[in-house]
């Protein structure tokens, strides 16, 4: 079986009740068997509480997932996606990124 190693980038934050997933079941193989896709997360993404992120999914620099989005498709960089199937709802509006996050305190 072919390797995904999925990626993520600098100055991502993933909220609480996140999941995201680089395998799921085939529910039209009669063995229901594995489809595995890789999941890259470019630098800057913010992705909100509760978000599903499946696999094989590029959410591109600086892009926002809102809350309880389930993202099924590539997310373009920069763009706000919400719902089930998340779909493009706005626009962040910026071209450059300079703020740096750290690690919460408690694990500094």
């Amino acid at each position: 079986m072919e390797e995904h190693h999925s990626s993520l980038g600098n100055h991502v934050d993933i909220a609480t009740g996140a999941m995201i997933f680089n395998s799921q079941h085939d529910i039209r193989d009669a063995q229901f068997s594995a489809i595995e896709g890789k999941v890259v997360i470019e630098d800057y993404v913010f992705i909100g509480p509760n978000v599903v992120v499946l696999p094989g999914v590029t959410i591109g620099k600086g892009a926002v997932v809102g809350a309880g989005a389930v993202v099924t498709k590539d997310v373009a960089a920069g763009s706000v996606v919400g719902g089930i199937p998340a779909k493009v709802i706005g626009d962040r509006g910026l071209s450059e990124y300079s703020y740096r996050l750290g690690r919460a305190r408690w694990f500094q």
